[in-house]
Formats: C-alpha cells, sequence, structure tokens
C-alpha cells in the first residue's frame, strides 16, 4: 500500500510518529522503543458476492517489538492517521475491525476504537458495531458516509451478524 504520509491533525493534539510504508499498510516506533504494525489485510474473500469486495480490509495494530510500557497519545495520533491516509488513498474502503480477546481487554478495545472514530471524524465516516458479549465478541466496520454500497454494507453486515 503506497500512501503519502503527511501531517494534517490539529496543533493541539499530539504528533504522530512517522509512518513508514509497508506491503499491508504501516510501521512505525515510538519514542520508547515498541515498533508497531498498522496492517490493512484484504478480507475479499468475506463478501467475495458484494460489490465492495475489492475494497474491504480487515484493519490490526500490533506490537511487533519492544514493550509496551505506558499509554502514549501519539500511538492514538498515528493509528488515526493511518486510518485517514487509508481512506485518502482509497475512498471506497470498507475497514473492518474484531477486538481482540488478549487479556480479557476486548471491551476497553472497543471503547478505545469508538474514540479513534470520533477523533477521527465522526461526520465524515460511518461505523457499524456489532456485539455478541456472550461470545465476548466486538467488531465494528468503518467507511466513508458517501459511500456509494452503504445500504448493501449495513444489509451484508447486519444479516453476516445476526445469524
Amino acid at each position: 500500500m503506497s500512501l503519502k504520509n503527511q501531517l494534517g491533525l490539529s496543533s493541539l493534539s499530539p504528533l504522530p510518529y512517522p509512518l513508514k510504508n509497508v506491503e499491508e499498510g504501516f510501521i512505525f516506533e515510538t519514542e520508547f522503543g515498541t515498533t508497531y504494525a498498522i496492517r490493512f489485510t484484504n478480507d475479499a474473500g468475506y463478501v467475495s458476492e458484494s460489490s465492495f469486495a475489492h475494497a474491504i480490509f480487515s484493519f490490526s495494530i500490533t506490537p511487533i517489538a519492544g514493550l509496551v510500557k505506558q499509554k502514549d497519545p501519539r500511538v492514538e495520533q498515528t493509528v488515526i492517521r493511518a486510518i485517514l491516509l487509508t481512506f485518502e488513498a482509497l475512498p471506497d474502503a470498507v475497514i473492518n475491525y474484531v477486538c481482540s480477546l488478549d487479556n480479557d481487554q476486548q471491551i476497553a478495545r472497543s471503547r478505545l476504537f469508538h474514540r479513534w472514530y470520533h477523533k477521527a471524524g465522526a461526520t465524515q465516516f460511518v461505523k457499524l458495531d456489532f456485539t455478541d458479549h456472550e461470545n465476548r465478541i466486538y467488531t465494528s466496520v468503518l467507511f466513508r458516509n458517501n459511500h456509494p454500497a452503504e445500504e448493501e454494507i449495513r444489509n451484508r453486515f447486519t444479516e453476516s451478524f445476526d445469524k
């Protein structure tokens, strides 16, 4: 994925870390020595019959080196920037994420992603949330509010999670 790495965040927010483009997204290193990978993995196989199959991606952020020692507001800004850059490069993208069950923190991760959504520009995007409390599944899809397949996306994901 080749994207232009520009800064465009409010001067009141901490600056994001520099992003390095890699095949499926980005990597960045924090000032504390932790390296993260932000991936947008093609998920066309899950919705192959849909008109938006070519533009659906699973989102993940994973520490790949170093230890995560403390909350770092620059990580949040960097993730938001990566998502915005992805939508700049691929305006019809549909980004899906499932909150990891690691350390039983899926609810906290869901809240965190929701906060990022609001900071990224909730008026520009639609976020559909699906929760299965019994199985501890918290997942969402995110796409631009003017997506040409919005109704199909809503129907497809509602159908998938209401089974």
